[in-house]
């Protein structure tokens, strides 16, 4: 949050920041959840620009939420709504205009998150700012495939059709079935195939240079599937913004969690970071996409493996692979530097 509210401070419109799934502002720990982390950032970096929205189906929460952020309250900063997501955001919606507009849906399974209820901010004006942020729970979308069921011939049974309406008006299209009633492949390809659709389809309204990535996310280093984060921007800066912080702060935890009570407890996890699979990506890049500044190059990597690396460990792969000759570079500058506008090719011996 703070480095996106700083970037879209500059922009100087009234700015709507919304957590449609909010849940009651702390958890039982006393850590800040999400609406205290987005409340206390806009604070600090917004503070006369920005209005909050949090809405919460269980009336339990939304009494927590609104005890825990009375302050911002009082100060006409924060709206809690007891209600669902899918009516709110429909109304929200509605009132639009030029507003800077931070979107963040996580829900507990996947209803409110239909993607009728996000496409109407997809389709907003490109000349507003609008970034979304959407986590779905890859347990969840399997339990609603119910492949086992389909299987087995129960594909008509009404609780079942009603798993897969719900899983259809939530990935907006039932692509899915081919997919995850495919056995020939394992659940893990499954859950990346669909997102890439997923993807896709956030890019296929017609709207011009709109960007989007997701990531799997772990319970732990080599546990199972939790979520996909998938996050959607109508402005490049904020795409790579974004996936730099996002992937910094996910390996960071998940770094701390591996080494808590060893003797690495107290290291940086780029120390331990196996630059390999960054290799390996931007070679297999280039040769799908000869002939790219270094720049763009990081556009189109970012967008393919989205929070998986960030900018500096990317220009610091690209500098070694130069160096060891497995990359060269077209001076288009003159300055004979390795610089964003450098374009990047594999040597003919190397191909």
């Amino acid at each position: 949050m703070p480095a996106y509210l700083s970037k879209v401070a500059k922009l100087g419109k009234p700015i709507i920041l919304i957590d449609a799934f909010a849940g009651p502002g702390k958890f039982e720990d006393n850590t800040a959840g999400s609406p205290l982390i987005i409340c206390q950032a806009a604070k600090k970096h917004v503070p006369d620009s920005y209005l909050a929205i949090f809405v919460n189906q269980k009336n339990d929460h939304h009494k927590q939420l609104s005890y825990v952020l009375s302050d911002f309250i009082d100060q006409n900063k924060v709206i809690p709504i007891h209600g669902s997501a899918d009516a709110l955001l429909a109304q929200v919606h509605d009132v639009l205009s030029d507003h800077t507009v931070f979107l963040y849906l996580d829900p507990f399974g996947l209803k409110g998150c239909e993607f009728s209820v996000i496409e109407p901010f997809l389709r907003r004006d490109r000349s507003f700012s609008t970034e979304i942020v959407v986590n779905l729970s890859i347990p969840t979308i399997f339990r609603l495939a119910s492949r086992k069921a389909v299987s087995e011939g129960r594909a008509n049974d009404p609780r079942i059709r009603a798993f897969h309406r719900r899983l259809t008006k939530v990935l907006g299209g039932e692509y899915w079935k081919e997919i995850l009633w495919d056995d020939s492949i394992d659940s893990e390809e499954q859950a990346e195939k669909v997102m890439t659709v997923y993807r896709e389809k956030m890019l296929g309204l017609d709207i011009p240079q709109a960007y989007s990535g997701s990531c799997p996310v772990r319970e732990n280093e080599n546990g199972r599937l939790k979520y996909y984060i998938t996050f959607y921007s109508r402005h490049i800066d904020a795409m790579l913004l974004m996936n730099d912080f996002m992937c910094t702060a996910y390996n960071t935890r998940m770094h701390e969690a591996w080494s808590d009570g060893t003797l690495f407890s107290n290291t940086n996890w780029q120390e331990t970071r196996d630059q390999q699979e960054l290799e390996d990506t931007i070679l297999a890049t280039i040769r799908e996409l000869p002939q790219k500044s270094r720049s763009d190059l990081w556009i189109d990597i970012v967008q393919k493996a989205f929070m998986r690396f960030t900018s500096s460990e990317y220009k610091k792969v690209v500098a070694k692979l130069v160096k060891h000759g497995k990359l060269a570079f077209v001076d288009v500058t003159g300055t004979k530097k390795l610089n964003n506008q450098a374009e990047l090719y594999i040597p003919q011996n190397r191909t």
